[in-house]
């Protein structure tokens, strides 16, 4: 089997052993928990003064699926506003790994992720910035023997038809081409496959410069701006309810992340969602160093930031037990089918917390996101120091690296790995989007794609396998 995303959710599964009643051992208390935080992201100026008395489309979060959406709306004529309850970029937009890549994806959300690579490529020269992105080429070597003909044949059948008039440059690499993108490798690797159009954003960076270009064509930002729920008129979304007062409107988008699930539940919506905890790194680069993205079967994963520095995951996920594993435990339950990568399982202070947490109120009371402007889990050093000790193992050069910075990431996906990208048949006018573990890859398309939803015209991407009711 190989080492795929699917490994993200080994964790949550954990959950679905509580659910059953089965005994997890060992259930101990693991370094990290979710509590507020500062955000990694250069401060991005909200828009000052009142809130308008209307706009044409109210965007709920500030995040990149949220700016990204905003252009699209706004790229049509319409008058945006994003409602941000923090910062901009504050959370996961601004904590993600964010290789910008296609390799080895599900059918349902290949279209996403190619479709992102191409508009990626061109973002720069759009918007006249730099928003850190590079095509630098990925490189995974095969888990097992099975894992390179399940490798070889989805290359091959996403190769026949990718779409977008834009073919698929992806291949197997052996040799000395394999050796010179694992440069001074101790192991000898024989076969990797090779993401040539593979590229790499920087969270810290792309999310404030999108949004400063968002702002640059007239979508209004107000952070620190919680939205609270909607109010509606004949069946129909009428205003947006934040805590600083309401802004008339027929069309609203949730790209809320985390807190998706939370808001919508409010509402009286199930968002299946479960968070998932990881840990990221920023090491310095040293001279020698391989290029590029890096993903290796014995946990090393690395990626060259567009400054030289190098951000390196050790890929180890962990469910921490709330009071939605018992909630949702069931749901994630066929996910617990064994796999390469350690599950860990933490019991402890967040369980505690996860029940005190109002997951209900009045539209004139004080909600959570009020309470956690910024917020996501503190990181795993003991995951940091074991991938940074592998990483140096593997290549001699990167003992010489330093650590710059290290931090917790918090996603929230649904159990079968495909973001909600839908409008809410008990709320027209209101398009969901969020769940996405790729969110900087997908971005582009989520982005138009939601936005054609809430308008109504035909989506450029088939929207079924992203619907809400697929729960139902």
């Amino acid at each position: 089997m190989k080492i795929s995303r699917r490994k993200l959710l080994l964790g949550v599964g954990a959950a679905g052993v509580l659910a059953g009643g089965a005994t997890v051992v060992p259930m101990i208390r693991r370094e990290g928990r979710f509590e507020s935080t500062k955000s990694r992201v250069a401060a991005v100026a909200g828009t000052e003064g009142a809130l308008p008395d209307s706009a044409d489309a109210v965007i709920i979060g500030a995040g990149l699926q949220g700016i990204m959406t905003a252009i699209n709306l706004a790229e049509k004529g319409l008058n945006v506003v994003i409602c941000e309850k923090g910062v901009v970029g504050g959370e996961q937009s601004g904590r993600a790994y964010s290789q910008i890549i296609s390799y080895k994806t599900s059918p349902a959300i290949f279209p996403l992720h190619h479709y992102g690579k191409i508009q990626w490529t061109g973002m720069n020269e759009k918007i006249g910035a730099d928003t850190s992105y590079r095509i630098q080429g990925r490189v995974e070597v095969p888990s097992s023997e099975e894992d390179l003909e399940i490798s070889k044949a989805w290359i091959k059948s996403a190769a026949e038809n990718p779409g977008f008039d834009t073919p698929l440059r992806t291949r197997m690499i052996e040799g000395d081409e394999l050796a010179k993108r694992l440069v001074n490798a101790q192991t000898p690797w024989k076969i990797g496959g090779f993401e040539e159009d593979s590229g790499s954003l920087d969270p810290e960076v792309v999310t404030p410069t999108m949004a400063n270009y968002a702002k640059s064509i007239g979508i209004r930002i107000y952070t620190n701006c919680a939205v609270r729920g909607f109010e509606t008129a004949g069946g129909k979304i009428s205003d947006v309810v934040t805590e600083k007062g309401a802004i008339k409107t027929s069309r609203v988008v949730l790209t809320g992340g985390i807190w998706s699930r939370l808001f919508m539940g409010n509402l009286g919506i199930d968002v299946p969602t479960l968070n998932v905890y990881l840990s990221q790194q920023r090491i310095t680069g040293v001279p020698g160093a391989p290029k590029g993205n890096v993903h290796l079967p014995n946990g090393i994963h690395f990626r060259e930031q567009a400054d030289g520095t190098y951000a390196v995951a050790p890929r180890i996920f962990t469910s921490s037990i709330v009071k939605d594993s018992f909630l949702l435990g069931p749901k994630f339950m066929h996910l617990l089918q064994g796999g390469e990568l350690p599950l860990e399982f933490s019991i402890g202070k967040d369980l505690f917390n996860s029940f005190m947490m109002a997951t209900s109120w009045n539209l004139n009371e004080k909600t959570p996101f009020e309470e956690f402007r910024t917020a996501t889990n503190t990181p795993n050093n003991e995951h940091l120091d074991a991938v940074l000790e592998r990483l140096r193992a593997e290549f001699p050069a990167f003992k010489e690296s330093k650590v710059v910075e290290r931090w917790g990431g918090t996603v929230a996906p649904t159990d079968d790995e495909i973001p909600i990208i839908s409008t809410v048949e008990q709320y027209p006018g209101l398009v969901i989007n969020t769940a996405t573990g790729w969110g900087m890859t997908e971005s582009p398309a989520a982005g138009r794609l939601t936005a054609e939803l809430l308008m109504g015209e035909t989506p450029f991407i088939d929207p079924t396998p992203y619907k809400l009711s697929r729960f139902s």
